[in-house]
């Protein structure tokens, strides 16, 4: 009994001082028990899975990165960066200015501001044109200016929109000064027609005979903000239907020439004729 007594003693000591030694070196060393170890592991602290986590349902979900609900949505209409400028073209008849190439008569050569209007109350109307009626139909408001006006060769804008209200009885267009890219621009936009008057040979076109004409009219049927580029009805050449000037040069072509036989413009003086539909 005493040598039974004695082991069990004994063995109570080991047991006694072997929880002492786990329980010591637990605590030096951060040692856990596995059932906490395993809790751990269960919320995803161990270095394997550091860039997401696992929900109590066990669904893995992203640590860092938003879900597409919660990233704001920004839609191209207010963004500058993706907007594209609004493009617009206008049907426009079109024909020149010396209509059949007669371009060694000084009555056609000079006919850029009649062409332009007759081309512009087309488009009012909503009619086409041979060029056997735009030759006819330059010939009789030529014409005209003679019998009203007395003889001139150029014609400033202001003197341009008495043809419309004068000859054509139409008075839905006015003159609007000191313009520029913008102003055209925004015209078009509300869907009217611009007739400007300006400098060709800025416009290095060509299809003028060089240097081009200094003192010149043409109609501005739209623009395309792609491009950066004005769309035009140019009557002083047979390949003058949409044809596009970049916005830089044909804003520097800009000026409003005086009316009369050459008559030097006034620089930076700008304007353009707008003609709105019915």
């Amino acid at each position: 009994m005493k040598r039974r007594q004695k082991k069990t003693i004994i063995l109570i000591a080991v047991l006694v001082i072997g929880a002492i030694a786990i329980f010591g070196l637990n605590k030096r060393f951060g040692f856990l028990p596995w059932g906490e170890q395993n809790s751990e592991f269960a919320q995803g602290t161990s270095s394997d899975q550091s860039d997401m986590y696992l929900n109590p349902s066990g669904a893995t979900l992203p640590s860092s990165e938003p879900s597409a609900s919660q990233t704001p949505q920004v839609s191209p209409s207010s963004n500058p960066v993706s907007q594209t400028p609004k493009s617009i073209l206008q049907s426009v008849p079109f024909f020149a200015q010396a209509p059949f190439g007669e371009w060694d008569d000084i009555l056609f050569q000079n006919a850029c501001e009649e062409a332009s209007v007759i081309m512009a109350m087309h488009w009012v109307a909503k009619t086409s044109v041979t060029k056997e009626q735009a030759k006819q139909e330059i010939l009789v408001l030529t014409e005209f200016e003679y019998k009203t006006y007395g003889e001139n060769i150029d014609i400033s804008a202001e003197d341009t929109i008495k043809l419309f209200k004068d000859y054509y009885k139409y008075n839905n267009v006015f003159v609007r000064k000191d313009i520029g890219g913008a102003e055209i621009k925004e015209q078009l936009l509300k869907g009217n027609l611009v007739i400007v008057p300006l400098d060709g040979r800025i416009l290095k076109n060509p299809f003028y005979t060089p240097p081009g004409p200094d003192h010149h009219m043409l109609v501005v049927i739209g623009y395309d903000g792609k491009t950066n580029e004005f769309i035009t009805n140019d009557v002083g050449t047979r390949h003058g239907e949409k044809y596009r000037y970049g916005f830089a040069r044909f804003e520097a072509s800009l000026i409003d020439y005086p009316t009369g036989n050459d008559l030097p413009a006034t620089p930076g003086q700008t304007a353009m004729i707008v003609v709105m539909p019915k």
